[in-house]
């Protein structure tokens, strides 16, 4: 039984029997159950699992990925426009990450195709100036 905390990251070992478990065909509420972990993560793997397989379930969270506009942009059309459930465009696109999914829908949303747009992430370079 695996302890359930908040902010827990589970080891690989843990990870490799959710993608034995899951390449069984079960659900994400059997999958909660047999190892012991919320049905939150549990609902994650699974999603993971669906796009790309093991590797996107060993490896979740330990690289951040940056997408290009267009296929945000796509996502967000196919989940607000068409109706599609997150899981499905998940899947569609090859998104692994169901918050990546929720995220670029509210950014969407809230300051239109616009706010999809990958800005500069850390800090600024400092400016020399000449003498």
């Amino acid at each position: 039984m695996v302890e359930n905390k908040r902010g827990t990251k589970y080891d690989a070992k843990v990870r490799r029997r959710a993608v034995k478990v899951l390449s069984t065909g079960v659900g994400h509420r059997t999958l909660a159950v047999e190892l012991g972990i919320p049905e939150a993560t549990a609902r994650q793997w699974a999603r993971a699992y669906a796009v790309g397989g093991s590797a996107a379930v060993m490896n979740a969270g330990s690289t951040h990925r940056v997408y290009p506009y267009d296929l945000k942009l796509s996502v967000v059309h196919d989940r607000i426009d068409h109706g599609m459930s997150v899981r499905e465009v998940m899947v569609k696109h090859g998104v692994p990450s169901e918050s990546s999914v929720k995220t670029w829908c509210r950014q969407y949303r809230e300051g239109g195709p616009e706010a999809l747009v990958n800005k500069q992430r850390g800090r600024k370079p400092k400016v020399r100036k000449l003498s």
